[in-house]
């Protein structure tokens, strides 16, 4: 007996086209916003307001379901929270402040192949032939899009080895949430593993003795307040919304759109042009994600039958 699969519409490709724009954009507006403010300090004030804005709506959602703090799985989400908001974030802007927005964006979006070999080591979840050679385009793109200087020397510096340990938390907080299983809406854990995370931030902030600043004039904050609300909460929401609709691989498959929109949003606002090793990386990086996604999207098709 074959089971139908609701087909994908047009709400889910412009939610996901939304969400990986608000994704993209925040690369571009966090390297504007560093102007006045320091990277560590950033991220702390950025996700603690996005947590803030998503409160009433999750606090209302646990008082409608019963859930209780004491049912809450402190642990768990202390940990996801501090690889995927604090890790993630505090690596990502202390990057940005040594690397282009666009080749941040297109090293993060490569975030599925360092899933793939994590999932392998703490799941023994195994890819087939065709994922691997997805797996091997996209790796191949993003070599590329590091690229090499005019010297003859390769072209990796340490804001580039920073966002690639900012890629590597954020897989670690995609399999480790897998692994833990938890059952609580995601808009709860969302909030919870943002508000922990940006609470860790803090403390790494002022342990780490950056100087702390706030936006100076109304450009910076609009900046700011984009980065807090529509490219956190906003993406985010978008993302889990078609997650819903499209499944977890499927999805994660349009990532490569997220280096795309961050050299519109570049070129728009700071007129930044994309190198020939940017442009070619980033397509191999898209192929490759491409690949894998529709390899594991039909695998699905076929176990539904």
């Amino acid at each position: 007996m074959k089971l139908s699969l609701k087909p994908l519409t047009e709400h889910y490709y412009f939610l996901i086209i939304a969400s990986t724009f608000l994704q993209g954009s925040s690369f571009v507006s966090t390297k504007i916003v560093m102007e006045d403010m320091s990277p560590l300090w950033l991220a702390s004030a950025r996700f603690l307001i996005a947590a803030v804005s998503l409160s009433p709506f999750v606090l209302m959602q646990m008082r409608k379901h019963k859930i209780f703090f004491k049912d809450l799985p402190w642990i768990k989400l202390l940990i996801i929270g501090g690889f995927q908001t604090a890790g993630v974030m505090s690596l990502l802007n202390i990057g940005l402040t040594a690397t282009t927005s666009s080749i941040a964006a297109i090293l993060m979006a490569s975030n599925p192949l360092l899933v793939v070999v994590l999932a392998w080591l703490i799941l023994g979840e195994r890819s087939s032939t065709l994922a691997l050679m997805g797996l091997a385009f996209a790796f191949v793109g993003v070599v590329i899009c590091i690229g090499i200087d005019s010297d003859g020397t390769h072209g990796i510096g340490h804001g580039e080895v920073f966002v690639m340990l900012a890629s590597t938390c954020w897989a670690c907080s995609t399999v480790l949430s897998k692994k833990f299983a938890i059952t609580h809406s995601p808009w709860i854990v969302t909030f919870w593993q943002m508000l922990l995370g940006s609470l860790l931030l803090i403390a790494i902030a002022a342990f780490s003795k950056q100087p702390f600043s706030l936006p100076t004039d109304a450009y910076h904050w609009g900046m700011f307040m984009w980065l807090a609300i529509p490219a956190s909460t906003g993406a985010i929401g978008l993302w889990f919304a078609a997650l819903k609709i499209g499944g977890s691989v499927h999805t994660s498959g349009f990532l490569f759109l997220c280096p795309l929109f961050a050299a519109l949003v570049a070129f728009m606002l700071i007129g930044q042009r994309p190198e020939w090793h940017e442009i070619i990386g980033g397509a191999l990086v898209g192929a490759g994600l491409f690949i894998m996604s529709r390899k594991q999207h039909a695998s699905h098709k076929l176990k539904a039958a």
